[in-house]
């Protein structure tokens, strides 16, 4: 990416609550970013990003369904 992004975007299948985002960066430093309570099960959601510096990322995330289902997964980008 040309300019950090300054939220995680994820669309799902179904209606999903994102319960989890860690994000791994540069010299392997892991932030946890801060999910907003009480959100509604949704098909796409955003959440904000904390500033990032050049270089590569791994934003690792968890999401719940209404019915107890649990999904995750791992997004890489790289921030020129």
């Amino acid at each position: 990416l040309s300019v950090a992004p300054k939220t995680f975007p994820a669309t799902f299948p179904h209606a999903m609550t994102l319960k989890a985002l860690k994000l791994t960066g540069p010299a392997t430093e892991t932030v946890d970013v801060q999910i907003a309570a009480g959100t509604a099960p949704q098909t796409t959601i955003s959440t904000p990003l904390p500033t990032l510096a050049p270089g590569s990322y791994a934003a690792a995330w968890t999401a719940t369904g209404s019915d107890g289902h649990e999904m995750n997964g791992t997004v890489r980008f790289m921030v020129h």
